[in-house]
């Protein structure tokens, strides 16, 4: 999949993954003109093995690990991820607290 198309199905996914879709302060800040946000959390859990994360993972964007136990995938962006999504969004990702 192009970085386009990845882009256009994986942004709500990825942004919601670390909680920007509901970013307000203190988690997104403005500082000397540029945007910043610190993220709360950064996972997304699937009861399967989802297509458009499991293509951010083969780009290098996100990763995941498995709860066999439970039959579940859980993924999380990785720095190459954040910085991707951060340039999408024109605000500079910190890594999660």
């Amino acid at each position: 999949m192009s970085d386009v198309l990845l882009l256009i199905a994986g942004d709500e996914l990825a942004e919601h993954c670390i909680g920007y879709d509901r970013a307000q302060y203190p988690y997104l800040y403005i500082r000397h003109g540029k945007k910043f946000y610190k993220p709360y959390r950064n996972y997304f859990s699937c009861n399967k093995k989802d297509r458009i994360w499991e293509e951010l993972k083969d780009a290098g964007y996100a990763d995941s690990w498995s709860e066999e136990d439970y039959g579940t995938t859980t993924y999380f962006m990785t720095r190459k991820g954040l910085d991707w999504l951060g340039n999408y969004l024109d605000v500079i990702i910190r890594d999660c607290k």
